[in-house]
């Protein structure tokens, strides 16, 4: 059910007062948390197909969209099967991405394998995995949970590419303090390549593609990295995780859209990318207990794209997969940095722009 107007201004300022109140503790409580409760009021809402969403035109390309599988028992590895499943055997996109906190534990290994370290245990078997049940391309990055050897088994963790026109371009925090929630940072090479990727594709419509969301500001560079993408106005969208929540943010003329997590969800959805050459239209599928399936949800959402770009977007649907012009900075390990962990405070001051900015601004319609 959409939340009233009345709704809004109630939730955005008993929000903001309960910071300032200090009914928040920001000196103890996890600022992540504050989030998710705070942001949970604003998923994307069951309604009736709009008419943007009624195309009798087929897309150029589709992409599936899974996060935060968080594959640690049999009941999450079967649950990811089954979206696994759907996207492969109904769906038939283009190609998957997976956006992080991908799975935490492992099954079948080779006795020589189960000697390996445990993060290239976890991410061998996930690929196993992907390749055998997800099957169609697929393009990953690594989370804030069980990121260690992800470099070993997939590779780069910054790379980029163009298809059908458009340019993905994929990140992942280099820095982390263990046990610290949102305490991740990017090196300053990898701003560098960041940087100088997008500048590269100022010519295209470009999606960034990380983790932690930028906006809510989820981890500790996440406010440079929207100014980043500010100053890149091509980035028409910034596609995350993290937060297991369906949502969508407007800032600064592009949009954070947020997928649902499928393992540890209360309500375990993907979603897939329609590209259409004057818009994305974004679907979602949601696990139907009683149907045992992911089925499509009620829930619809629209990326505009700037008439600049359409001309070059338009042409016949894309079979297959083969993406163009690969640029990557060299694989490197996530280094642990303890002292990130000090700067925990700051996420406090992210999440009161966040609320002074979102909650009390656009949700009273300014």
């Amino acid at each position: 059910m959409p939340i009233s107007r009345l709704m809004r201004i109630a939730i955005a300022l008993v929000a903001t007062a309960a910071l300032l109140r200090g009914q928040i503790d920001t000196e103890n409580a996890d600022p992540l948390r504050n989030i998710f409760e705070m942001a949970r009021q604003f998923e994307i809402p069951v309604m009736t197909q709009p008419d943007w969403a009624r195309r009798e035109d087929a897309p150029r390309f589709r992409m599936a969209w899974i996060t935060d599988l968080h594959i640690t028992n049999v009941t999450s590895r079967t649950l990811v099967t089954a979206a696994c499943h759907a996207i492969r055997d109904d769906i038939k996109p283009n190609f998957t991405i997976v956006t992080g906190d991908n799975a935490g534990y492992y099954w079948d290994l080779s006795d020589a394998e189960k000697k390996e370290p445990v993060g290239i245990r976890r991410h061998r078997w996930l690929k196993r995995f992907l390749d055998s049940e997800l099957a169609v391309p697929y393009v990953v990055v690594p989370g804030d949970n069980w990121p260690w050897d992800f470099e070993k088994i997939f590779g780069a963790t910054h790379y980029s590419f163009d298809f059908g026109g458009w340019h993905f371009h994929f990140a992942s925090t280099d820095n982390q303090a263990i046990g610290v929630e949102g305490c991740v940072t990017f090196s300053p090479a990898s701003w560098e390549w960041m940087e100088s990727d997008l500048a590269n594709a100022v010519a295209k419509p470009t999606l960034f593609i990380n983790h932690e969301p930028l906006w809510p500001p989820s981890f500790l560079d996440a406010l440079p990295a929207t100014q980043m993408i500010v100053r890149n106005p091509n980035v028409l969208a910034v596609l995350s995780g993290h937060l297991h929540l369906d949502l969508e943010f407007q800032r600064d003329g592009w949009r954070q859209f947020v997928a649902p997590a499928i393992g540890r969800s209360h309500r375990a959805g993907f979603k897939v990318v329609n590209f259409y050459p004057d818009a994305l239209i974004i679907e979602t599928y949601e696990w139907q207990e009683s149907k045992q399936a992911f089925l499509p949800a009620a829930k619809w959402q629209q990326q505009p794209v700037p008439e600049k770009y359409r001309d070059a977007l338009a042409g016949p649907a894309i079979a297959g997969f083969t993406p163009e012009n690969r640029r990557e900075m060299p694989p490197q390990a996530k280094y642990v940095d303890k002292t990130l962990g000090q700067r925990a405070k700051e996420l406090n001051v992210n999440m009161m722009t966040f609320i002074m900015s979102f909650g009390v601004g656009k949700l009273l319609g300014q």
